[in-house]
């Protein structure tokens, strides 16, 4: 048995492949004319810049255009995706609902839907997906065009607003949708969000944040959207009694449906259909044959290996080092131990005055730890050492601050409370705690208990470590890890260095810059904001270090921020290292979307102002979106009871190189699943733009996942690498404070808080 299998089926063309087609210069708005009009009869394409081919797809048609000429089809590969879509288009139509055409994505039968009960509407629905992506891999050399097939469930309420209100469905405060029609009637009828119901007319709904020209629309010419909470709320308002078994069978099977065997089986169905069922026909003459999932060991399988574990350094001699962080820091204290300061820490506690015993208990375990809860097979004691002995730290001085209750007033006069001691005795905090809630996170950000203190705090240079109120509840057996992951975010944000990733031994002085994003909108309808973090690592002395100084400005803004980050940060770097003009210098970005050919032009251009004679550059997308799914073969699942977790999922590290600029790579494997309904842990994309001069995708991969596991937030590794990951946080952090009244975002720019990992 093959070890390895990815949902991706080589594609090739059988037939007579000699056809005529037709070209024609291309205009601005001539294609999706084409399209709507003889969208049933050819296939249009843009080829090059100037220019658009049409390929006729039905019996007796001739090509549209004013040049004619013969092609082989098999000797033209770019005309396939748009050919092969259109076949399945085609296949499906009448047969299926389609939603999409690129990708194509099929709905499954209602008869088959997950969710059924005799007093639910037909229109309620959880139906399977499948989606077809055409995609091109390049191995060996060669190229391989096929077919990238995926398994999903979609909720569905087609009913209209005026049968949801007939069966008693609030629709007040929820936003609503309508149809609109599909420019190809094969397809399913779109839907567009128009805005927020505030109020019921007769037969209309009165909306509020609406869309342009939709202060009202008719009920019956309305649909609520079918997000998950949505959907569940509706069955149980129809259902009554029967709705808690109802949608908790429905969960179990989805669970089944999204675990590594489910999605397995239900893509080699759609793969076995489209190949005894249906007629994929390129033209006519000519048809598509789909061949089954590569596998290891089929020719055309990607290259295939086990990225090794990073290694951390836990001294500055480099003699204390270990690929396991947990166990290194334990062993050997932190990085700076004997140089971190203060080791008797001042604490401010922010917490509700009705939960301050439980805080208190808290607060408690998490500084002295948990030597008594064992867990795993050695029974071990995963936060026996605590806070305090882990880090190497004093027994700290704690002040309690209470809020009358949950209201951000309050949280902020026990905040200034706590400022005013500090100010009066004439000492500085250096960390604060705050108790908050779940439900705080559903609150908009200038009412938001959480930032709002986070912003007096953080004016002051004092660091914030926030932990929830559900947290605090946990089980023991629960909460070690919880602990586990929070003393480390609180040592990072003191200013604290519990370790550094060694890196690999290069002649080049190298710099990855990172970019994540974060968007916010006080409206649904809207424009939205998007702020840009920006975070710098640097290799120096075998190890790489993050840049003292972190960035976050609004996107329009980023590509000046970046100039400038650059700048300091190489003038910065090379005084530090003695740099000469002459030495070879890589730089690697890693970024939230793919950068446009005019973003790595000025990137390089800025690079040029820096009079660096011998640098290199790799712009790295990291996608987290694409269709690939790779399943293990062997592994059985994780546990000791059933269902287990993680049953065909890879493993942590797994690198299939897809060509030489794209790579997949597992940053989260079937291991670091939490409970069996998590389903398949999916891949990362990595996409190396073409205008890259450092081409080496095999050691861009390494160092991406490398980057993964050194994360200060948290034990586990990370799903993206940190470049990305604390840009995202960054950008998210200061988003949310940007909406706090009075708060200044000079403070993190200039201040002294702003050489933490505050963000944490």
């Amino acid at each position: 048995m093959a070890k390895y299998t990815i949902n991706f089926s080589p594609v090739s063309v059988a037939g007579q492949t000699k056809i005529l087609v037709g070209r024609q210069p291309f205009e601005d708005g001539r294609l999706d004319e084409l399209r709507e009009a003889f969208r049933e009869t050819h296939v249009f394409r843009r080829d090059g810049i100037d220019a658009i081919i049409d390929v006729p797809v039905a019996a007796g048609q001739k090509p549209i255009g004013n040049v004619q000429e013969e092609i082989d089809l098999g000797r033209y590969p770019k005309l396939w995706p748009s050919l092969l879509s259109a076949a399945l288009v085609r296949a499906f139509s009448g047969v299926r609902d389609i939603l999409s055409e690129r990708p194509v994505s099929v709905v499954g039968s209602v008869s088959r839907g997950l969710i059924q009960h005799p007093d639910l509407p037909h229109w309620m629905q959880r139906r399977t997906l499948m989606r077809f992506d055409t995609r091109t891999i390049y191995t060996s050399g060669k190229h391989t065009f096929g077919l990238a097939c995926e398994a999903r469930l979609k909720n569905f309420i087609q009913g209209s607003c005026a049968e949801l209100l007939a069966l008693g469905i609030p629709l007040l405060g929820r936003y609503v949708q309508i149809e609109e029609p599909h420019y190809d009637p094969r397809l399913m009828k779109k839907r567009r969000l128009v805005g927020r119901v505030s109020a019921i007319k007769g037969d209309d709904l009165i909306l509020e944040d609406h869309a342009e020209g939709f202060p009202t629309v008719p009920t019956i010419l309305a649909f609520l959207e079918a997000r998950r909470e949505i959907f569940d709320d509706c069955v149980k308002r129809i259902v009554n009694r029967d709705a808690a078994s109802l949608l908790a069978k429905a969960e179990a099977m989805a669970a089944s449906f999204h675990a590594g065997p489910g999605r397995k089986e239900q893509i080699e169905e759609a793969l076995k259909y489209l190949r005894e069922r249906v007629s994929l026909e390129a033209v006519p003459g000519a048809k598509f044959v789909i061949s089954s999932m590569l596998s290891s060991g089929d020719k055309g399988f990607p290259s295939t290996e086990m990225i090794a574990k990073p290694i951390f350094v836990f001294d500055p001699s480099g003699t204390r080092k270990d690929d396991w962080n947990e166990r290194g820091i334990k062993k050997n204290g932190p990085y700076d131990q004997r140089t971190f300061s203060p080791k008797q820490l001042k604490v401010a506690v922010i917490c509700q005055a009705k939960y301050e015993g439980q805080v208190d208990g808290f607060i408690a375990k998490f500084l002295d730890g948990m030597p008594d809860v064992l867990t795993g097979r050695n029974r071990v004691p995963r936060y026996g050492d605590g806070f305090l002995r882990r880090f190497s730290l004093e027994k700290p001085n704690v002040t309690f601050f209470t809020a009358s209750s949950a209201k951000t007033s309050d949280y902020l006069a026990a905040s200034r409370a706590a400022l005013t001691k500090a100010t009066d005795e004439g000492f500085k905090w250096d960390l604060a705690l705050i108790q908050v809630e779940e439900e705080f996170k559903g609150f908009d950000d200038d009412a938001n208990p959480y930032y709002a203190t986070k912003s007096v705090f953080l004016k002051r240079d004092v660091p914030v470590q926030s932990v929830r109120l559900e947290t605090m509840a946990q089980a023991d057996s629960q909460l070690i890890f919880s602990m586990n992951h929070m003393s480390l975010a609180t040592y990072a944000k003191l200013g604290g260095t519990p370790w550094l990733l060694a890196s690999q031994q290069t002649v080049a002085h190298e710099l990855v810059i990172g970019l994540g994003s974060h968007s916010v909108a006080n409206s649904r309808i809207g424009s939205q904001q998007r702020f840009v973090g920006i975070t710098t690592v640097f290799s120096s002395d075998g190890s790489y270090l993050l840049s003292d100084r972190t960035a976050v400005v609004p996107y329009e803004e980023y590509a000046n921020a970046l100039y400038e980050t650059l700048k300091r940060s190489i003038t910065t770097v090379r005084k530090q290292d003695n740099w000469r003009s002459t030495d070879k210098v890589r730089l690697v970005f890693h970024m939230f979307k793919p950068p446009k050919d005019t973003e790595a032009g000025a990137i390089k251009r800025t690079v040029d102002d820096l009079k660096l004679d011998n640098v290199t550059f790799a712009f790295v997308h990291i996608a987290p979106s694409h269709p690939y799914l790779i399943f293990d073969n062997t592994q059985k699942g994780i546990g000791y009871r059933d269902p287990k977790k993680g049953i065909l999922g890879p493993e942590r590290g797994l690198h299939l190189k897809l060509g030489d600029f794209e790579s997949l790579i597992v940053f989260s494997g079937a291991s670091e699943l939490k409970q069996a309904s998590d389903g398949m842990p999916r891949p990362c994309l990595l996409k190396l733009h073409r205008l890259s001069t450092f081409t080496d995708m095999t050691y861009l991969a390494r160092q991406a996942f490398e980057f993964s596991g050194h994360s200060w937030r948290m034990l586990s590794p990370e799903p993206f690498p940190i470049t990305i990951r604390y840009s995202d946080l960054i950008a998210e952090r200061l988003a949310g404070l940007n909406a706090v009244p009075g708060w200044d975002p000079e403070a993190v720019r200039f201040g002294q808080i702003g050489r933490t990992l505050w963000f944490l």
